[in-house]
C-alpha cells in the first residue's frame, strides 16, 4: 500500500472542486483543513466531499493552493474520500466536453471509481522480460513493430479471423515498465484477452473492477468503451481494438467515441496509439496512416462468400428464401440473419426486378409518404431517396419502368419459412432468449443472433439488401461491420470444409460483397469517401442532430449562425451541419442552453 501525505499550515489550503453535478458546471473554493491531511493524497482529480447549499456533495480537485475567487470565509472541506482521474484526465475531459457539447463533470464520472479507493495498491510493474509468449512473426506482429517504430496514431488493418494477441504482446514489451492501454468494443472481448495476457505473464487491470490497480499504473489496462477514461497517468502505447465498432460512441450525451477520445489522449502523451481494425473506418483512413497486411494473408483470413443472385429470378417465383438455401439450412449450425427490426422496404421495379437505388447517394428510394416528407411536386409521381431526399421521377432508371412493389419481411415469418425449408426445428433468437440453445441447429434473428450465437458454421443472411439500402449514410461500413462480426462466428468451422457466408441480394455487384469476396475493404472505402466528399458527410463535414421539446430552442439560436447550415422537418429531429467539427463545436458552445430537454448527438451513427 503506498500513500502520501499532505502538509498543510494551521489556516489549511485553498483548493478549488468541480462538483459532480453536471448541471452545475462551474467550481467552487474550499478551505482543506489540516485534520483532513491524515494519510490521504490530495492532488489535481482527487475525490472529496463537501457541503453545497446546505447539500453534501461529490467532486473532484481542479486546483491546489489558489487564489480564492471570492473575499469571504471559505467553507472547509468536509472529506477526502481517496483518488480520483490523474491530471491529464481533468484537462481532456474539458476537451470532450467541447467536442460532444457536453460537461466535464459527465465524462469524469466515467474516469473515477466505483467505490472509494483511499490508497493504491503496490505491484510489480510489469516486466517485458516475463512476457513467456512464443508468439509467430506473421504479417500482425510485423506491422505492429512498423507503426511502433514510427510512433503517433497508426491504423492496422487486420483481416477479421487473424489473432491480434501478438500486437497487444508487441506493444507491451515495446511499452515496458510503464504499461499499456487496450481498449476492447465489448467486454467478452476485454475479458478474454485479460485472460490470455494473465496467462502469458503480464500484470493486468481489468475495468472496471481492477481502477486501483490500473491508477498504480505498471500493466496491461483492458476494458470496453469506458477504458479510455482509465486512470493509468501515462501508457506507454494505446491500442483501439475493432475501431471500426459502433460500440465505441455514448449513446447518452454526450456522445463521445472511444476511438477519437484514444486519439487525442496519445496525441497529447506523446505515445503511440494503434488502431486496429479489419475494415478501417472512413474517418479514421480520412486523417491517418493505414498499414495493410499482404494480399496472401489478407485473403486468408477473411471466409468464403457465397453470393445468391436474386435479381433474375422470375417474379412470380420469388418468396422469402431461394431454391439455393435449401440445401444450406441443412447442413451443420446455420445462423440466419433478418434484420426486420427498425428496416423499411425496399421498391423492386416490376419489370427488370431492379432495386430503386438513389443516383446521388445510391441510397434507397421510396413514396413520399413512406420518407414522411411531401414531394416537391403537385403530380405525386415522384420517388425520394430515404437518405439525401433526393427526388426523381418514378421511373426504374434501368427499363423505365413506372411500377415498383414493395419487399418487406419478419423474423417470425422468416423462421416459419426457414424451419419448413429446413426440415428440422428453427429456434428464433432476440437478445432476450436464453442460452445455450440446446440441440437447435438452425436459428434465425435480427444481428442480435451474431453476438448471442458463439459459433456456426454457416451464417446466411436472407435479405441483405435491406443493409446495403439502409436509409443511413453509414449503411455501407454497418453492412460490412456485419459480414465481419459472422466471419468471426464461422472461423475454423464447417463439417464440409470451412465455414462460409451466405448473402441473398439483388445487388451482387456491391461494392460491400466485392470487398468480402476480394478481401479487399479498400473498394468500400474508396466508394464511401467519394460519396461523402459530394455529399459533405462526416468526415469531410460535421453532422449533429438536435431532437427534443427543447430543440426548438437551440435551433432557433443557431440559425443565425453562419458557422452552421440548419435543415430537417418543422417538428425535427434537426440536423446541423457545419465543414469542420471544430466549427461545429464552436457554433454548439456558443448557443445558451435551453430549460427544457434535449438532445444533442454530435457525430450520429444512425443518421
Amino acid at each position: 500500500m503506498t500513500s502520501a501525505p499532505v502538509v498543510l499550515s494551521d489556516e489549511g489550503r485553498v483548493v478549488r472542486v468541480l462538483p459532480d453535478e453536471p448541471g452545475l458546471n462551474r467550481t467552487f473554493d474550499y478551505l482543506l483543513p489540516a485534520s483532513l491531511a491524515g494519510s490521504e493524497t490530495v492532488r489535481i482529480g482527487t475525490i472529496v466531499r463537501f457541503s453545497l447549499n446546505g447539500r453534501l456533495m461529490r467532486g473532484w480537485v481542479t486546483g491546489i493552493d489558489v487564489e480564492p475567487a471570492t473575499d469571504g470565509p471559505l467553507k472547509p472541506l468536509k472529506k477526502v474520500s481517496g483518488f480520483g482521474p490523474p491530471r491529464e484526465l481533468l484537462a481532456l475531459s474539458k476537451w470532450a466536453a467541447h467536442r460532444w457539447w457536453g460537461r466535464p463533470a459527465s465524462l469524469l464520472r466515467t474516469a473515477s471509481p466505483d467505490r472509494n479507493v483511499p490508497v493504491l495498491p503496490r505491484r510489480p510493474p510489469l516486466d517485458p522480460a516475463l512476457l513467456a509468449v512464443a508468439v509467430v512473426v506473421d504479417d500482425v506482429t510485423s506491422m505492429a513493430r512498423h507503426a511502433l517504430a514510427n510512433g503517433g496514431t497508426t491504423i492496422l488493418r487486420v483481416p477479421p479471423t487473424a489473432d491480434v494477441f501478438p500486437l497487444v504482446i508487441e506493444a507491451a514489451r515495446f511499452a515496458g515498465s510503464v504499461g499499456i492501454l487496450v481498449i476492447a468494443p465489448s467486454m467478452s472481448v476485454a475479458i478474454h484477452l485479460a485472460r490470455r495476457l494473465r496467462r502469458a505473464g503480464a500484470p493486468v487491470s481489468l475495468l472496471p473492477d481492477d481502477w486501483a490497480f490500473g491508477a498504480a499504473g505498471g500493466c496491461v489496462v483492458v476494458g470496453s468503451r469506458a477504458a479510455v477514461w482509465a486512470p493509468i497517468a501515462r501508457p506507454g502505447v494505446i491500442i483501439v481494438l475493432d475501431e471500426h465498432d459502433e460500440a465505441y460512441q455514448q449513446e447518452q450525451m454526450p456522445t463521445w467515441n472511444a476511438r477519437d477520445v484514444a486519439m487525442e489522449r496519445a496525441t497529447r502523451l506523446g505515445v503511440p496509439c494503434l488502431l486496429v481494425s479489419p475494415i478501417p473506418s472512413v474517418a479514421s483512413v480520412s486523417q491517418i496512416p493505414l498499414i495493410t497486411p499482404s494480399r496472401s494473408f489478407e485473403r486468408a483470413h477473411w471466409p468464403s462468400l457465397q453470393i445468391i443472385d436474386r435479381s433474375a429470378e422470375e417474379p412470380g417465383r420469388q418468396g422469402l428464401l431461394s431454391d439455393q438455401v435449401g440445401s444450406i439450412l441443412r447442413t451443420g449450425i446455420v445462423v440466419c440473419v433478418l434484420n426486420r427490426k427498425g428496416r423499411a422496404s425496399s421498391l423492386i421495379c416490376v419489370g427488370c426486378q431492379a432495386v430503386a437505388r438513389c443516383e446521388r447517394c445510391d441510397g434507397p428510394m421510396a413514396y413520399p409518404g413512406d420518407v414522411g416528407t411531401e414531394a416537391s411536386t403537385d403530380s405525386g409521381d415522384v420517388l425520394v431517396c430515404r437518405r439525401c431526399l433526393h427526388e426523381r421521377p418514378t421511373l426504374c432508371i434501368t427499363c423505365g419502368r413506372s411500377k415498383f412493389r414493395g419487399v418487406r419481411m419478419g423474423v417470425t415469418r422468416a423462421r416459419e419459412e426457414v424451419e419448413a425449408l429446413a426440415l428440422r426445428a428453427a429456434a428464433e433468437v432476440t437478445a432476450d432468449s436464453p442460452l445455450p440453445l440446446d440441440d437447435v441447429r438452425v436459428l434465425v434473428g435480427t444481428e442480435a443472433v451474431l453476438y448471442r450465437v458463439p459459433q456456426a458454421d454457416v451464417v446466411v443472411f436472407l435479405d441483405f439488401d435491406s443493409e446495403l439500402l439502409a436509409p443511413r449514410y453509414r449503411a455501407a461500413e454497418q453492412a460490412l461491420a456485419l459480414l465481419v462480426r459472422a466471419a468471426r462466428l464461422v472461423e475454423g468451422r464447417g463439417e464440409r470444409g470451412p465455414g462460409r457466408l451466405v448473402v441473398q441480394t439483388r445487388l451482387p455487384d456491391h461494392e460491400v460483397l466485392r470487398a468480402v469476396s476480394l478481401a479487399n475493404p479498400d473498394i468500400v472505402t474508396a466508394a464511401e469517401s467519394a460519396r461523402r466528399i459530394d455529399l459533405q458527410l462526416p468526415p469531410y463535414g460535421a453532422l449533429a442532430v438536435v431532437s427534443g421539446v427543447g430543440s426548438h430552442d437551440v435551433i432557433g439560436q443557431l440559425r443565425g449562425d453562419e458557422r452552421v447550415r440548419v435543415g430537417g422537418p418543422p417538428g425535427g429531429p434537426y440536423q446541423v451541419r457545419a465543414s469542420t467539427s471544430e466549427a461545429l463545436s464552436d457554433a454548439l458552445a456558443a448557443i445558451v442552453r435551453p430549460t427544457r430537454r434535449v438532445r444533442v448527438e454530435v457525430d450520429p451513427l444512425r443518421a
